[in-house]
């Protein structure tokens, strides 16, 4: 390598501290050509010397992105050995995925096994993986590294991820250490061009850098022409040379030496997404073309086969290939390639080739590839099943398959945690005849997972009526979403009317109580042994999938009064939903964990699951569940006293929600200030802080975070020497928390566990406000905190009464 001292010595430090088990990853970003494949190289030639690791490589390739974990094959296929060492169910779930057995699997068991997987394969060696063109890597194989790679901190593993910019990505890679790969300097051009043999005057070299922006692999190729001063007129006649296209065209110019037989042979590799030699010969042969067609190419470096594999020697030759082709060359690569393998039995990846050949609807295609849809989605490859269904719609002949197909593609999008391109397929289908339900209830999800909750409720609510007489049932699910997202959005009347419309649908009585349950939550109508039964008899009842059963009894757990069972209740459905593999579901229940961890004072824990919480926000699209992670952490860093943490987690949050009008964060990160500044003793700071929670019209209020830290605002108001406000504060929220028990309760609930007056069991740290105000440690009694007023009246708070001072 020439230069890059800085790029490299980040490298060693990623292998030194997988070493000596400090696993970590560093996302590699860059122009094609500037250096990311060399660096890749580099780190694995370090890291077999002088203490050997073992390395896992694998690249994406651009016409695979729609073959679901077809790099995770690539990469895992010499630690295959180690599945035996997997639980059973994550070892069945990968064979699956991989294609060895006929297994289901989800994307999240999927990526569970993987890293367990990598784990073992580092438990007797440290372990490097190295991922190069990752935007080309399978959705489906990047999702499980990107969800190994923020997990690795335990584990002697190094993960090297090279990412071509600015191609889009398939997974979000926020978080994860970055290294942006910038033109070499003059000096460090000057001795690649060298090396290369091509020697020029200072002054047109430094033209040719600038022009170039330092990309070596455009030096590279520019050097390797048979007389590369020809692009030098052009440099001094225009001051410029585009990387891109001058690349492009070194490529081009090496594969017109090849012969038209030699051409035709290229063309087919690059149509064929596998590498497969077996493949691509078959197809060269049903073009007519000799059995040597490739030799050339392989003699001049375009190519290299390895056995049953063929490799181009850069992703640019066979983009370059490709795209430079007419389309009848094109298509007519693909046809052979589909030809051959309908002929060996490969009729799925047979359709693909005919779908990408085809340009005219054809229904034959469409069904075909629409079953081979549902094959990918049960191998877990939801992604790449996303792609057959846009595939499959583009070719359908009638409208309404056409609809069904997009809207299908939608919900996968959804579930796969890409809202975006969810919101992309709805806009396709607006002028289709889709029914109003199912279109109500894609936009309200798209909303609920990226965008306005308050938007999500509109949409929702009218989804719900829709179905409210043909499937009762489903539409009382649709109306916990609805009320949730009214919750988010700040709006607790609408939370309401939302809970208690159910009540009015003709739905089994176990679906009645169970909204009873989350109208009244605190008053515990349903408590102990029927809670726990709930699920089972709304399953009896028909009302959908297990997980979404248990999701309603964790969430009147988490109003009720009892904390401890709601623990319970969270971590019963978390195993359930880690078990169906649904990443979506389980990045709520973590929210909802994380909560009444914080209430019970199990702070470590807590803090823990929201920022499990944060990543698979990321992960999954949902930027309002990334906002309330966030200002969940913040509030632990609050309780900890780490401020500078807590300042930054909120306003983090701020930049989320805000423009979101996601009123949960919005209030959680503001009264996470408050109880930081509570905590520093700056009394008059934390009641302009809380006070924003109760500021009509404000933002950052909201009246259910309002009711979960009422005791914190009257607290900080009298401190502040403002006992009218509280005073008012209370009585205001009075006929507020009569309305509905469960989250209105929480004001004496939460504010029990969070009391920092009191000395915490021995896994628990004594609070920061307890240090700070000198407490004796003596614990408060009931279920509200003890505070003095400032008039010598002491008050307990108990569910939603006002301090009675």
């Amino acid at each position: 390598m020439h230069g890059r001292q800085g790029e490299q010595a980040a490298v060693a430090r990623l292998l030194a501290g997988a070493r000596s088990g400090r696993g970590g990853v560093l996302v590699l970003r860059g122009e094609a050509g500037i250096g990311k494949s060399a660096l890749l190289r580099h780190a694995v030639a370090t890291a077999r010397a002088p203490e050997p690791m073992r390395v896992l490589s694998c690249a994406g390739v651009e016409s695979e992105v729609e073959h679901a974990f077809s790099g995770l094959l690539g990469l895992l296929r010499p630690v295959l050995d180690h599945l035996d060492a997997l639980p059973v169910v994550q070892a069945e779930a990968l064979r699956g995925a991989l294609g060895m057995t006929d297994h289901p699997a989800s994307d999240f068991l999927v990526s569970a096994a993987v890293l367990t997987l990598l784990a073992a394969v580092a438990a007797d060696r440290p372990l490097l993986i190295t991922v190069d063109d990752l935007q080309w890597l399978d959705r489906a194989s990047a999702a499980a590294l990107l969800f190994a790679a923020r997990r690795l901190a335990g584990e002697p593993v190094a993960m090297l991820l090279a990412v071509r910019e600015p191609e889009p990505l398939p997974v979000n890679t926020a978080g994860l250490s970055e290294l942006v790969l910038h033109g070499l300097p003059p000096e460090d051009a000057a001795h690649l061009l060298d090396a290369y043999g091509w020697t020029l005057p200072a002054r047109q070299r430094d033209a040719l850098v600038a022009a170039t922006g330092g990309n070596p692999l455009a030096l590279i190729e520019l050097a390797r022409l048979d007389e590369p001063e020809r692009a030098l007129p052009d440099l001094a006649m225009t001051g410029t040379l585009p990387v891109g296209a001058r690349v492009r065209a070194a490529f081009l110019r090496q594969v017109e030496a090849l012969s038209a037989d030699g051409r035709a042979a290229l063309l087919v590799a690059a149509a064929e997404e596998g590498g497969n030699v077996g493949t691509v010969l078959g197809a060269a042969a049903r073009l007519g073309l000799p059995a040597d067609a490739l030799d050339q190419a392989e003699r001049s470096g375009l190519v290299q086969l390895t056995g049953a594999e063929i490799r181009f020697r850069h992703p640019l030759i066979r983009s370059a290939v490709y795209a430079d082709a007419p389309f009848d060359r094109r298509r007519a690569a693909h046809l052979a390639i589909a030809a051959y393998l309908s002929a060996a039995g490969e009729e799925d990846q047979a359709t693909w080739h005919l779908a990408v050949a085809t340009t005219v609807p054809d229904e034959k295609i469409a069904a075909a590839l629409d079953r081979g849809a549902d094959a990918v989605r049960r191998r877990g490859g939801a992604a790449a099943a996303i792609s057959v269904l846009q595939q499959a719609a583009r070719l359908s002949e009638s409208p309404a398959d056409r609809c069904r197909r997009t809207v299908t593609a939608a919900f996968l999008a959804l579930d796969a945690g890409r809202p975006g391109l969810a919101r992309t397929l709805v806009d396709q289908v607006m002028a289709e005849p889709v029914p109003p339900a199912i279109l109500a209830r894609l936009n309200g999800t798209i909303e609920l997972y990226s965008g306005d909750p308050a938007i999500a409720y509109s949409h929702l609510m009218r989804c719900a009526e829709l179905m409210a007489v043909a499937e009762p049932e489903e539409a009382a699910w649709i109306l916990t979403l609805a009320a949730g997202s009214a919750l988010h959005a700040g709006d607790m009347a609408a939370t309401i009317v939302a809970t208690r419309r159910i009540t009015g649908l003709d739905c089994s009585s176990a679906t009645l109580r169970a909204a009873e349950g989350l109208l009244k939550g605190y008053e515990g109508v349903i408590t102990g042994p029927e809670l726990w039964e709930l699920p089972g008899a709304m399953a009896q009842a028909g009302g959908g999938g297990g997980e979404r059963e248990w999701m309603w009894a964790t969430v009147i757990g988490w109003m009720g009064p009892d904390d401890d069972q709601a623990l319970r209740l969270a971590e019963a459905t978390g195993r359930r939903v880690r078990a169906a593999g649904s990443p979506a579901l389980l990045t709520e229940v973590l929210f909802y964990h994380a909560d009444i961890e914080f209430r019970l004072g199990l702070w470590t824990e807590g803090a823990a699951h929201a920022e499990e919480g944060l990543r698979l926000s990321y992960e999954t699209g949902q930027r309002g569940w990334t906002a309330n992670f966030l200002a969940q952490s913040a509030r632990f860093a609050a309780v900890r006293g780490e401020a500078a943490e807590c300042r930054a987690l909120a306003r983090r949050t701020l930049e989320i929600a805000l423009p979101l009008r996601e009123r949960v964060a919005a209030a959680t990160a503001t009264g996470a200030l408050g109880l930081l500044a509570l905590g520093e003793g700056a009394a008059e700071e934390a009641f302009t802080e809380l006070a924003r929670l109760v500021e009509r019209g404000s933002p950052l209020s909201n009246d259910f975070v309002a009711f979960a830290m009422l005791p914190d605002i009257v607290e900080a108001a009298v401190h502040a020497g403002h006992p009218e406000p509280a005073r008012r504060v209370a009585a205001a929220m009075e006929p507020q928390t009569g309305a509905i028990g469960g989250p209105a309760a929480l004001a004496g609930n939460t504010a029990t566990a969070r009391s920092w007056r009191t000395t915490r069991t021995p896994n628990r740290t004594t609070s920061a406000r307890s240090r700070a105000a000198g407490s004796t440690g003596a614990p408060s009694t009931g279920r509200g905190p003890s505070f003095s007023t400032g008039n010598g009246c002491a008050a307990t708070i108990a569910g939603p009464r006002p301090c009675p001072c």
